[in-house]
Formats: structure tokens, C-alpha cells, sequence
């Protein structure tokens, strides 16, 4: 369409070019009638018009004489100038004329040539502009091709988020139909993806939380929320109920027009399980600690008659003036055995209370193995010695230091020791062997040849309370001994571990870290030794509102001829008697009636005047916590009733000993 266009545009022009030269050249012609003939003729065998310009005819006329042709091309189509003259010479007078003739062919080649140029320069100008849209395009088909290579790889990149991700999401119409789900969402529910495509949210829905679903889903609907979360039920492909947190956003189309929904689900089973083990955690340790502390206030309220009852035993044991009828003395014997065997019973319960709690503490040193064990058997000794029981120790050199709790070896110890001694035969024999093992412990053998275990016993061996059928039997025991023994010596980084034949005895195995520490690193224990009582008098004042309590310390601190007792049963007329007549040493009680024991302990070592004067706790509460609060307050001691008279002296000549005599 453009080459014809400009074909015409070129006619339109060589018309008008024709037309002119047709007037002059027709002037030139009237003068040389005969003698000179021009045409312009298009050479195009069909065209309509073959006569451009010259005479009407021309294009038919016979030639003259002299002709002279020319082919133009121009506007894409091919002419022919023809010029004749005839024969006729031409005179001198005439060359004017012919000089004429000459120069308009001239100027008709020039606005030939102009035309040419006119009509080469728009097309040149349409080639650049075609070349200038041409690269507007290929710049747009190529910004185009990286937009839609940009979408392909965000589509990739989402398609790929969709697919490795960890929670279910799903994405439904209006309806609640699902229209694609995720890998995660598949597998969270056990439908392949064909599966739930087209299925409703509605249908693999807990029966419950079906009228909750669509209630939301209405609201959202109706433009009330955007966005909803909730905690749901699903039914998976099996039947399973899956627990999930739900979030619901709503899409809308371009002219905001709710369209699509998108749910996040998240499978919180796991959490839920987690939070019920948490709830039943927090349950057991509720209830633990509520027996812990049921346990600390029985171990309280029996300690305090067990102080009267065995106070007042061992003073009428030690009493002299007058002396006890031997059958009496018995009598007061047989108190003292049961006494202790409930208090024994009453420190054992404790103890496993403590050690379920967590609240038992231990404090590990490098000791001596050799006198922790003629400690444990001198406290079996007279027991042993009744039965005429033959006692043996073989003790290897390298197994001579242990690493653990001084106080918790000697009570597995005497444990094992005091088991070996009630369920062995009269006259039988206990062997202590203690050996290196390969793996740097040390072991501690305690065998018997006492009646032994059956299979079934030994399978109820380390059950709390289990007494493996001795309930009835004439031997006393509690049934948690052994058991408290292993947790023990698990928490010391050691076991306790045993093996038996019916009838042929047992043997018991302790096994201990060894102490990897040189002979000077290594400790004796602890013992309290009874210093000669040679001081001089010392004033001793008791705080204490239990009467009975009272009496049983004038009767112990009548042992001690030099000290004087006086007495106080609350704590402020305690603290009070104290400022006005200064004691040697103070005694107190935990539980008064008008300030705690804790407190008045902290009055005393805060007060300038009084913080020198030792203080030792009296008291019947033995739990761990309130023993190592008064001892972190500046107690001495703390002493647990029901009291121990030799011990109790030990302790009160050691502190008094020390002491200035100031009156007397």
C-alpha cells in the first residue's frame, strides 16, 4: 500500500512536471512546426495510460528522421523520452533556437532529478521511522518476555514455598470447596490431592466444629472480618481426630469483591500432648510436694513426743541415784529400741520424700573407705555380737578412698551391714570385701549366709515398702531401707546392685566413684568427739514453749553439773532475757508462738551486742531446707529431736569448752 501511494504521489508530480514542460516545449514546437517532436511515454505495455506528455498521438507517430531515446525509471515504473527532428537542415539563423531546445531538456533532466530526490527523501524518512517502531517493538517484546520469565520464576518459587512447607494450606471458593491444597495439607489429613479437590473443608470436619466453620465463613462472607483463627478438629482419611490451629484469610478480586479464602493449618497435637504431660507434671510435683511437706510436718509432730519418750529413757538409763532395778532398766531399754526403730522409720520416710522432691542435698568429698566401715559395723556391733555372728573384713589397698556424701555412705553402709546381721542365721558370718574395679570404681561387697531370696523376692527387691513377706516376721523393718540405699548411691554417681540363692544368703554390692586425690586430700569423716567437761560454770539459756521438751533438757543438762539452765517460752522474753543476763550459749527452738525461730536467729547475729554468742538449734523440724537456712543465719548446730544425749553433750562441751569462765 505504501509503494502504490508513493507511485501515485510520483504521477501526481510527474504530471504536474509534465504539464510545464508540455507548455514550454509546446511553445518550442509552434516555432519548429515540422521539424522537432518530443514524448514522454510509458513503457508498461498495460498501462491505461501509455501518453504522458507531448503531442496527442506522439506515442503512434511515424519517427522522423533523427530520434534520440531515453529510459527513465522513476516511482517504480519504467518511461521513454522521445525526441525526433526531421531531415531539413537547420540554418545558421536557427541555431538560437536549437542552443533552446537544449537547454529546457536540461531543465527538465533537473526537475527530473529534483523530483527524484523529493520523492527518495520521504522514503527514506518512512524507512527510518519503520526502523525506530521496529526497535520500540523488539525493546517491548523483550520487556515483556522478562516479565513473564519474572512471573514464571515467582510462580516457581511460590509453587516450590507451597510445597516444602511444614504447615497444611489449602485454598478454597466461598463455599468452603477446596480447590487446591498443599503436600502438607495431604499429608496432615491421609488424602492424596485428588482426594480433597473439590471435596468441602466441611466434610473431613469434626462433627463439633462444623457450626463454628460456618459461622465464620459467613461472616467473612459478609464482609464482617478478613481474617479468623481458631483451634479445630479434623477427621483424617483413617477416622483419627487431628487437632489443628486454624487461620483463615479471605481474598478478593480486583474490584474487592470477596472471591477466594486461604487456610494455614497447623497440626498442634503435639503440642496439646506436650501441654497435658506439662499439666501432669505440674500435677505430680503439686502432689509431691503436698506429701513432702505432709511428711515434714508428721516427721515434726512424732519427733516431739519421741524427744520425751527417749529423753527421758536414756536419762533414767544413765540414772544413778537411786539405781534402777534391773528389770526396770530393761524396761527402759525396750523404750529406748522402739524409740529409735520409729525414728528410724520417720528419718527413712523422709528421706524418700526428699529424694523424690529433688530437695535432698549431697556434699561429695574424697574419703577414706576404711573408717567409714568400722563406723557402719561399730553401730551393728551389739547386734552381730547377740548372734553370735562372725564378722569379716578384706579390704584391697587400692580401693582404700571413695569419692561421695560422708553421712549417705554410712547410712547405705549400716543399712546393708544392719540387713546382713537381722536376716542371717545365729552364728552365721558377714564378709566386707571391697575391691578396684576395671572401671575405676570401687566396689563394696557385703555377703551374708542368711536365709537368702527366692527368684520373686528378688524381683520385689527395690519396691518401696515391700518387705518380701517378713511383714509378720519377728524382724523389724520398714521395707524402704534398700530402696532409699540405691537412689542414694545413684545420686553419689554410683548402684547398688544384689544377687541371691534360697537359703544360702545374699550379697549386696555397692559400688562407688573412686577418689582420684593424694593421702592428704583424704578425710577421716566427721565424728564428734566428747571432750573432758573441765570448764569451769557457763550459763546456757533454753527457748523453747513445749514443757515437756523443757524437762527433758534439765534433765540432760543435769549430766553437766557446771552449767545452768534457765529458760524462756516465747521469743521475745527470750530476747529479752538475753540482753539482760548474757549466756555462754543459746539454745532455740524453730517454732515459737510469737516469732518464728529463723527470725529471732537473725536478731540475735544481727544485734552487736549478742552476735558472738553461739546458737544451736533445738528443733523437731528436720527438713532440709529449714536446716540449711539456720545454719546459713550463724547457727552452731543444729541438733534434730528427738536428741541424742551423747551426741547433744558432745556437742555442748565442745562449744563450752572453748569459752571464758566470766562468773562464778
Amino acid at each position: 500500500a505504501d509503494t502504490e501511494a508513493q507511485r501515485m504521489a510520483g504521477l501526481r508530480g510527474v504530471g504536474f512536471v509534465t504539464l510545464r514542460m508540455d507548455d514550454a516545449l509546446g511553445a518550442l514546437m509552434s516555432r519548429h512546426q515540422g521539424r522537432l517532436q518530443w514524448c514522454l511515454v510509458d513503457r508498461d505495455a498495460g498501462a491505461a495510460l501509455r501518453r504522458l506528455a507531448g503531442p496527442p498521438g506522439c506515442d503512434a507517430a511515424p519517427r522522423l528522421g533523427h530520434s534520440l531515446d531515453r529510459v527513465l525509471s522513476f516511482a517504480g515504473r519504467e518511461w521513454e523520452l522521445r525526441l525526433d527532428a526531421s531531415a531539413v537542415p537547420i540554418g545558421p539563423s536557427k541555431q538560437a533556437n536549437a542552443w533552446l531546445v537544449s537547454l529546457l531538456g536540461l531543465i527538465a533532466a533537473a526537475l527530473l532529478g529534483g523530483l527524484l530526490l523529493i520523492v527518495t527523501g520521504r522514503a527514506r524518512r518512512i524507512e527510518l521511522a519503520v526502523e525506530e517502531r521496529t526497535r520500540a517493538l523488539r525493546h517491548e517484546v523483550a520487556a515483556r518476555q522478562h516479565s513473564e520469565e519474572a512471573l514464571r520464576a515467582s510462580e516457581q518459587q511460590l509453587q516450590a514455598i507451597l510445597d516444602t512447607a511444614r504447615v497444611g494450606i489449602v485454598k478454597t471458593d466461598l463455599q468452603g470447596r477446596i480447590l487446591k491444597p498443599n503436600p502438607a495439607y495431604c499429608r496432615l489429613l491421609g488424602y492424596a490431592e485428588d482426594e480433597l479437590i473439590g471435596r468441602s473443608v466441611s466434610q473431613i470436619t469434626h462433627d463439633d466444629d462444623r457450626l463454628e466453620d460456618a459461622k465464620l465463613l459467613a461472616e467473612m462472607t459478609r464482609g464482617e472480618c478478613d481474617v479468623f483463627r481458631r483451634e479445630k478438629r479434623y477427621l483424617a482419611k483413617g477416622g483419627a481426630v487431628v487437632h489443628v490451629q486454624s487461620t483463615v484469610a479471605l481474598l478478593r478480586s480486583a474490584v474487592g469483591q470477596p472471591e477466594f479464602t486461604v487456610g494455614v493449618v497447623e497440626d498442634i497435637g503435639e503440642h496439646l500432648r506436650l501441654a497435658e504431660a506439662e499439666r501432669a507434671r505440674d500435677s505430680a510435683e503439686s502432689s509431691n510436694r503436698a506429701k513432702s511437706e505432709f511428711v515434714s510436718r508428721m516427721s515434726h509432730e512424732l519427733r516431739t513426743p519421741l524427744n520425751a519418750m527417749l529423753g527421758f529413757a536414756q536419762l533414767l538409763s544413765l540414772d544413778r541415784k537411786p539405781v534402777l532395778a534391773e528389770h526396770q532398766r530393761a524396761w527402759a531399754s525396750q523404750i529406748q529400741q522402739a524409740g529409735w526403730h520409729l525414728l528410724h522409720m520417720i528419718n527413712d520416710t523422709l528421706d524418700l520424700s526428699r529424694i523424690e522432691s529433688g530437695m535432698l542435698k549431697l556434699e561429695p568429698l574424697a574419703l577414706e573407705l576404711v573408717p567409714l566401715v568400722q563406723s557402719a559395723l561399730a553401730m551393728i556391733e551389739p547386734a552381730a555380737t547377740k548372734r553370735a555372728l562372725h564378722i569379716e573384713q578384706k579390704i584391697d589397698k587400692r580401693a582404700r578412698a571413695v569419692m561421695g556424701d560422708e553421712t549417705r555412705i554410712k547410712q547405705i553402709l549400716t543399712n546393708l551391714l544392719s540387713n546382713a546381721v537381722k536376716y542371717n542365721k545365729d552364728g552365721g558370718r558377714v564378709m566386707v570385701k571391697a575391691r578396684l574395679s576395671e572401671g575405676q570404681t570401687i566396689e563394696i561387697a557385703i555377703n551374708d549366709t542368711g536365709l537368702g531370696m527366692t527368684r520373686a523376692q528378688m524381683d520385689g527387691l527395690f519396691q518401696p515398702y515391700n518387705r518380701l513377706g517378713q511383714e509378720r516376721g519377728a524382724v523389724e523393718g520398714t521395707g524402704i531401707g534398700l530402696v532409699i540405699s540405691r537412689k542414694l548411691a545413684e545420686l553419689m554417681g554410683g548402684s547398688l546392685r544384689a544377687h541371691s540363692v534360697a537359703g544360702e544368703g545374699s550379697t549386696f554390692i555397692l559400688t562407688l566413684p573412686r577418689a582420684p586425690f593424694a593421702d592428704s586430700d583424704l578425710s577421716t569423716g566427721g565424728e564428734l568427739v566428747a571432750h573432758p567437761a573441765n570448764y569451769r560454770r557457763r550459763l546456757v539459756h533454753y527457748i523453747e514453749d513445749n514443757e515437756t521438751n523443757i524437762e527433758v533438757m534439765r534433765g540432760i543438762l543435769q549430766r553437766r553439773s557446771q552449767v545452768e539452765l534457765s529458760v524462756s517460752m516465747n521469743g521475745l522474753d527470750g530476747l529479752a532475757a538475753i540482753r539482760r543476763r548474757r549466756p555462754s550459749l543459746i539454745l532455740l527452738d524453730m517454732h515459737l508462738p510469737d516469732i518464728d525461730g529463723l527470725e529471732l536467729l537473725r536478731h540475735l547475729k544481727g544485734d552487736d551486742g549478742l552476735g558472738s554468742i553461739p546458737v544451736v538449734v533445738v528443733s523437731a523440724d528436720a527438713t532440709a531446707e529449714h536446716i540449711e537456712a539456720a545454719l546459713t543465719a550463724g547457727a552452731a548446730h543444729y541438733v534434730t529431736k528427738p536428741v541424742n544425749l551423747p551426741n547433744f553433750l558432745a556437742i555442748l562441751d565442745e562449744l563450752l569448752d572453748e569459752m571464758d569462765t566470766y562468773f562464778g
